[in-house]
């Protein structure tokens, strides 16, 4: 008998010591940290514009992070850059109908939207550009490759990255370059004709929580199975196309705006370089295509395609055989890439004449912590962690986590469940009351815009299948009578986690456990984007209730590069660095995980130098009696650079070039890498292969 109770009380120890040490873990970053303070004004924009005509701008800016920047979408699980797969973007699209607010959406290869990001790219366009803070908003493609550190949260800061922290450095950085995409769209603005459309695309998703989602309609367990789960998605794919006149008068295709479900993580885990994941693909291969294609009207600028997230939450890519990777996320993007295309083509009919513009829009920033109960219709009072959101979505299990007790799926509270977070397993049960409410995300940005027919309800949630469905539906019961195209866009301006059903949250899968705000999420979202676009419909301008001016208080670290200080004898670092080839190109065949690539190692300026988000690599065709030829650009997707070791004075690099025999075709000649000047140094060629 002692025996047993010497055994109980060592794994009570035990126990009590892994929950003091998980708590310390947890704490320490709002114990340590310091604290960053953002103050944003929002001024008045330039005055718009008395248009007789419609007019749009679009434009593109790299965004791609320095090496050493913490990834965001797989918390611990994810390691620090070290070099891109495929560059990161912005790409705008301003639009300016007469007798209307003029607005912009800005695609972004980014993992969530934030807050703080949002009204900082306002206040540096409003001296530059007519658009208002309400008009704007930031739609993302939720790579899980992305930065992390820039969010509107300290939970999401703390835990939503490898590493905890604001950067002010990499927030800054981003805001510059999505603030400089909308003012070159504004600038470059012409008289416009735009179209809308939707079809249907199916095969390329599957929903990863099929029971959960089965439970809004009472499916038996045994009539679930891979057929419902490719079924049990949104296949809606959505464009607004662009087109804008040049000075000859006539028009060109100039940009596209896609939204479609499908969660960015077809790249998995424990990857390093960051990566645009399928939606690369998705964007560029539209882009590739457009630019290259012979075009009656001659275009005045390059077209731009921006595709970001629609209801994605319990939709994931259906990758084949569990491969992940960039096999498969080159196949998926490829594919959605087709069905856009082809998208495109047929809006080409509705632009091919000029038809009346309208826009409305609509902007509404809520504190969930300030809600009055009327307007809260059933949201919790603060945010609730559940432990499912630590044994992580189905296709990234956690092992052992995510087969434990209480982390495990349906592994829901049994008593107790009288409160309003309901059937929630708590993370480090009531412990959780430590973290002050104000640390987790509270305020939202909630947003309609109606373009002619199509109707856009961006959302800081991550918005399941049935949950976009409702949200739909509501919306749609406040527009008069007519053939809408409505869709969702989560993620956009903000991050609070999941929105579920009801029914999903009763079965706490991870979704379940990460919709932060209890089980009646739903409801608020339904009702409050309905009250939203009801004030929009009815009234005669534009809603603006977006506070003038913010301010954040965020804990904060700094993982931006810094340079290193100067040596004392005040060598340069074209005098102390020489580029050189440390191992001539190699060809590495293809195997069954991984693309072939011809691999280049050579020396280069230190990583915090690089400046990743300017041109830097190439491909370059030696041919006789010719100049050298590009064939191909690091804006493109086969082109990759990855930090190998760190010096002195500089840095062991490894470029990749993938796909080779795909991208040359036909070509005959021999190759070489270009490496873009940096830091005073001049361009460097590899030998020839």
């Amino acid at each position: 008998m002692k025996s047993i109770f010497r055994r109980w009380r060592l794994l009570a120890t035990l126990a009590l010591m892994g929950s003091l040490a998980g708590l310390l873990v947890y704490a320490w970053p709002f114990l340590t940290y310091p604290v960053h303070e953002i103050s944003i004004q929002q001024s008045p924009p330039l005055a718009a514009e008395d248009l007789g005509q419609t007019s749009a701008g679009v434009a593109m800016r790299d965004i791609t992070p320095p090496i050493g920047i913490p990834k965001f979408g797989y918390s611990s699980f994810a390691k620090d850059t070290d070099g891109f797969r495929t560059r990161l973007k912005a790409r705008a699209f301003y639009l300016h109908a007469p007798n209307s607010t003029p607005i912009a959406f800005v695609q972004l290869d980014l993992g969530a939207g934030s807050l703080p990001l949002h009204h900082r790219v306002a206040e540096l366009i409003a001296a530059q550009t007519d658009v208002p803070s309400h008009g704007l908003s930031l739609l993302v493609t939720h790579t899980h490759s992305g930065p992390g550190n820039y969010l509107g949260s300290d939970f999401y800061n703390t835990f939503g990255s490898n590493r905890a922290g604001f950067d002010p450095q990499l927030f800054e950085f981003l805001s510059q370059q999505i603030a400089g995409a909308v003012i070159e769209a504004y600038q470059h603005r012409r008289p416009a004709r735009i179209a809308s459309a939707q079809r249907e695309v199916w095969g390329l998703t599957r929903n990863r929580s099929l029971t959960a989602w089965a439970r809004n309609f009472d499916i038996d367990a045994s009539e679930l199975n891979d057929a419902l789960a490719l079924r049990a998605v949104n296949p809606r794919m959505t464009m607004l196309r662009l087109d804008l006149q040049n000075n000859s008068g006539c028009y060109y295709p100039a940009g596209a705006l896609t939204l479609f479900s499908i969660h960015g993580t077809a790249i998995p885990a424990f990857t390093s370089p960051v990566h645009g994941d399928l939606w690369s693909w998705i964007s560029r291969d539209v882009e590739t295509r457009i630019n290259q294609s012979a075009q009656q009207c001659v275009p005045d600028r390059p077209f731009v395609h921006g595709a970001a997230q629609a209801t994605h939450a319990d939709n994931s890519p259906n990758i084949v055989n569990s491969e992940r990777g960039h096999a498969e996320a080159r196949r998926i993007g490829q594919a959605a890439a087709q069905q856009a295309n082809a998208l495109f083509d047929q809006l080409g009919a509705q632009t091919a004449k000029p038809t009346p513009t309208t826009v409305r829009v609509a902007s509404r920033e809520l504190d969930l912590l300030a809600q009055v109960e009327s307007q809260r219709f059933g949201l919790c009072e603060r945010a609730v962690v559940g432990t499912a959101l630590i044994g992580a979505a189905n296709g990234d299990e956690v092992f052992p986590l995510s087969y434990l007790p209480f982390f495990a799926e349906e592994w829901q509270r049994s008593s107790f469940t009288d409160g309003c977070q309901g059937v929630k397993q708590w993370m480090i049960s009531k412990l959780q009351w430590l973290l002050p409410a104000n640390r987790f995300p509270h305020r939202a940005l909630l947003q309609v815009f109606q373009i002619n027919d199509l109707v856009i309800v961006p959302l800081p949630w991550e918005i399941t299948l049935e949950s976009g469905n409702q949200i739909r539906a509501a919306v749609a019961e406040t527009l008069p009578e007519g053939n809408w195209q409505i869709e969702i866009s989560s993620l956009a301006n903000g991050y609070f986690g999941y929105a579920v059903t009801p029914a999903e949250y009763q079965l706490q899968y991870y979704e379940g456990g990460h919709t932060l705000y209890g089980p009646h999420t739903l409801d608020f979202l339904s009702h409050q984007s309905a009250r939203l676009s009801h004030d929009m419909v009815t009234s005669s301008e534009s809603i603006n209730d977006i506070p003038a001016s913010n301010h954040f208080s965020l804990l904060s670290d700094q993982y931006w590069p810094t340079t290193a200080a100067p040596h004392a004898d005040t060598e340069t670092v074209t005098e102390r660095t020489r580029r050189q080839q440390e191992q001539a190109p190699k060809y590495i065949a293809a195997t069954e995980h991984e693309e072939s690539y011809w691999r280049l190692r050579y020396r280069d300026v230190l990583p915090a130098k690089l400046n990743l988000h300017q041109p830097l690599l190439s491909i370059e065709q030696i041919e006789a009696h010719r100049p050298p030829q590009t064939i191909l650009s690091d804006e493109q997707t086969d082109l990759q650079i990855l930090l190998l070791n760190e010096h002195d004075n500089d840095a062991s690099y490894e470029v990749r070039w993938y796909n080779p025999d795909h991208n040359i075709g036909q070509s005959t000649g021999t190759f070489r890498f270009r490496v873009a000047p940096r830091s005073g140094l001049p361009a460097f060629f590899s030998s020839l292969f």
